[in-house]
């Protein structure tokens, strides 16, 4: 009986849990993907430009890199969110450059674009300053390292022909990230 206690105004406050705190704990959570998900939902009605940067962020870390063009364009009243603007831009950019470096050998190496600690931007820099292995050719596989990750960039013609990143760290745990 007590347990019931306890559970029913549990699931009665997880019934009227609006949006906004469904965002808040799965980003606190470091569930990215569903505080994107859900902020996406959110997107089109909210005005707060830090909010806005928050479900920027939060697509940002779960590879839902074509998300940062909504957002990116609404971010323009504070100096924060202008900077965050030019962040996500910039990583739309450096993932449209790596695919054409990886499908059409596009040279970048005159590029000069704001960096992130996203690996997009360190696959950009090692593109850019000439900086990885080429392992093949056909299909296009190179390899790099940053800080103590070794790095691995491919296309993954099995999945609708996304650039791959894998990012192995010194423990051996690796990452994967795919854009298509």
């Amino acid at each position: 009986m007590n347990i019931l206690l306890l559970i029913v105004p549990l699931l009665a406050a997880s019934l009227y849990a609006t949006p906004y705190t469904e965002f808040s704990q799965a980003y606190q959570a470091q569930r990215y993907d569903k505080a994107c998900q859900i902020g996406k939902r959110l997107f089109a009605k909210e005005r707060d430009e830090k909010f806005l940067s928050l479900i920027g962020h939060a697509c940002l870390q779960a590879d839902y890199i074509d998300t940062l063009a909504m957002i990116q364009s609404r971010l323009r009243s504070s100096k924060s969110a202008r900077e965050n603007a030019v962040i996500f831009a910039s990583i739309l950019l450096q993932k449209r450059l790596i695919y054409q470096f990886m499908y059409d050998d596009t040279d970048i190496s005159s590029l000069t674009l704001p960096i992130s600690d996203h690996p997009l931007s360190h696959a950009f820099v090692a593109i850019r300053d000439d900086r990885f292995t080429l392992r093949s050719k056909t299909p296009k596989i190179i390899e790099f390292h940053h800080d103590d990750i070794h790095y691995r960039l491919y296309i993954d013609r099995s999945n609708k022909g996304r650039v791959t990143i894998e990012a192995e760290d010194a423990d051996h745990h690796t990452t994967i990230h795919r854009y298509l």
